[in-house]
C-alpha cells in the first residue's frame, strides 16, 4: 500500500512539471532614464548593449525558459528569457539575464553578466562586475566593483561593504565595516541610507542625495536577562506542547494510541520518513507555486506545512512521553500528559547544549513530522484492509 502511495505521488509530481507554466521575462535594454536615476553614461565604467535582443550568435545561446540549476560550482554563460533559480557552493554570472536571479550560495561573482530585473543573494561573498537592474542581498562580505552598475536601487545587509561601483538611485546599506571609494566620483545617484555603530566619513562628491544614518544600538545581555530567555522559552515550549497533546487526545484519541504504541522499527521508519518528507514536500510546494491555477493551493499547503513542522517536536513528545510512563509505571492520561511534558523540558534542555543541541532539536521534530506521517497512513491502510474484509 504504501509503495502505491509513492508511485501516486510520483505520477502527480510529473504531471505538474508537465503543465506547470512559468512567467517568462522578455530581455530589453533599459536606456533610457528614469526619474531620479542616474543614467548610464562611458562614465559610469558600463553600458547596456544595443543588440542584445538581435543578431545569429544570440538564437544559438538563448534559454527560452526559467533555469533551477544545483551544482558545486555553476557557471551561467548563456542568455536566459526568463527567470533563474542557484543553489550551489561557487555562482559565476557572465552571460544575460532577462528575469529575476535567485541565489543561495557560498560564492557569488557577477563577472561582467547583465541582470535585467533583480538580484536576490545569500551568499558569504558577493562580488559584482556587471550590471543589475536592483540588489536585494545578505551577505558576509559585498562588493560593488569599479566596473558594477546598479540601475536602480541597492540593499545589502553585510558584515562588510566595499562600495565602489554605481548605483543609480538610492542605496541601502547595513554593515559593520564601510570601505567607500571616492576616486570614482558620484557612486550613488539618489540617496545613501546606512546603519552602523557610528558614523563614518563619506565625501560629498559621492552621494548626489542625501546621506542617513541609523545608529545601531548593541544591548549587553546581562545575566538575569539570559535566564529569563531560557525560562520563557522552555515555559512556551512546554504550553505548546500541551495544547498539541491536549487538541490530539481529544480530535484524534487512536493516533495517540498508535504513536505511544509505536515499535521500535516503525520509530527508525518515521524518522527516515521525516528526513525525507520535506524535501518532497518542498518540492511539490514549489511547483504549485509556479503554476498557474493551483497558487491559491500552494499558498495554503505552505501554511498547513509550516504548521506541520512548528508541531513536529510535539509529536515526538507524544512518543517519547509515552516510553517515559512506562518506564515509571504510570497509567492514566493525565499521567500520559505529564510524562509528555516532561519529554519536552528534557528534549529542550539537551537542545540548548553547545554544538550538539540544535542537530539533537532538528533530528526531534524531523522524527515527529515522520510520526505523524506514517501514523496518518497506517490509519488509512487499516480502513482499507477493514473494508476489504467487510
Amino acid at each position: 500500500m504504501l509503495k502505491k502511495k509513492f508511485k501516486i505521488l510520483f505520477v502527480l509530481v510529473a504531471l505538474f512539471t508537465l503543465i506547470c507554466t512559468f512567467s517568462y521575462a522578455t530581455i530589453e535594454p533599459r536606456t533610457s532614464d528614469e526619474e531620479g536615476t542616474m543614467p548610464i553614461t562611458e562614465g559610469n565604467a558600463n553600458s547596456l548593449p544595443d543588440d542584445v535582443t538581435s543578431g545569429d550568435d544570440l538564437q544559438d545561446n538563448l534559454v527560452n525558459n526559467d533555469l533551477f540549476l544545483v551544482g558545486d560550482k555553476v557557471n551561467i554563460t548563456d542568455i536566459v528569457d526568463g527567470n533563474v533559480f542557484v543553489f550551489a557552493n561557487e555562482v559565476v554570472v557572465s552571460g544575460q539575464i532577462g528575469g529575476d536571479l535567485f541565489v543561495c550560495a557560498k560564492k557569488l561573482t557577477i563577472d561582467e553578466g547583465y541582470v535585467y530585473t533583480s538580484l536576490f543573494a545569500t551568499a558569504s561573498d558577493i562580488i559584482v562586475n556587471g550590471i543589475v537592474y536592483d540588489i536585494y542581498a545578505i551577505s558576509n562580505n559585498f562588493t560593488l566593483s569599479d566596473n558594477a552598475y546598479v540601475y536602480r536601487d541597492l540593499k545589502v545587509s553585510a558584515n562588510t561593504v566595499n562600495l565602489n561601483g554605481k548605483v543609480g538611485r538610492d542605496a541601502y546599506l547595513t554593515a559593520a565595516t564601510y570601505n567607500i571609494t571616492s576616486e570614482n566620483g558620484t557612486l550613488v545617484g539618489g540617496n545613501l541610507h546606512y546603519s552602523a555603530k557610528s558614523e563614518i566619513n563619506i565625501p560629498e562628491q559621492v552621494v548626489t542625495g542625501q546621506v542617513f544614518f541609523n545608529k545601531e544600538v548593541v544591548s549587553e545581555e546581562n545575566l538575569v536577562s539570559r535566564i529569563f530567555s531560557y525560562v520563557f522559552d522552555a515555559i512556551n515550549g512546554l504550553v505548546y506542547t500541551f495544547v498539541i497533546i491536549l487538541l490530539a487526545l481529544w480530535l484524534a484519541p487512536k493516533f495517540v494510541n498508535r504513536v505511544s504504541s509505536m515499535s521500535t522499527k516503525k520509530a527508525f521508519v518515521s524518522l527516515g520518513i521525516g528526513i525525507v518528507a520535506p524535501m518532497a514536500i518542498i518540492f511539490a510546494l514549489l511547483l504549485l507555486l509556479f503554476s498557474t491555477v493551483c497558487t491559491n493551493v500552494s499558498v495554503a499547503a505552505t501554511f498547513l506545512f509550516i504548521a506541520v513542522c512548528m508541531s513536529g517536536t510535539a509529536f515526538a513528545n507524544i512518543y517519547f512521553g509515552a516510553l517515559f510512563a512506562k518506564l515509571v509505571n504510570w497509567d492514566g492520561k493525565l499521567k500520559f500528559v505529564l510524562a509528555s511534558l516532561i519529554s519536552s523540558l528534557i528534549i529542550w534542555a539537551i537542545s540548548q547544549i553547545p554544538f550538539i543541541g540544535g542537530f539533537v532539536g532538528f533530528f526531534v521534530a524531523l522524527f515527529g513530522i515522520g510520526t505523524l506521517i506514517v501514523n496518518v497512513v497506517y490509519r488509512k491502510e487499516e480502513a482499507v484492509e477493514a473494508s476489504t474484509k467487510e
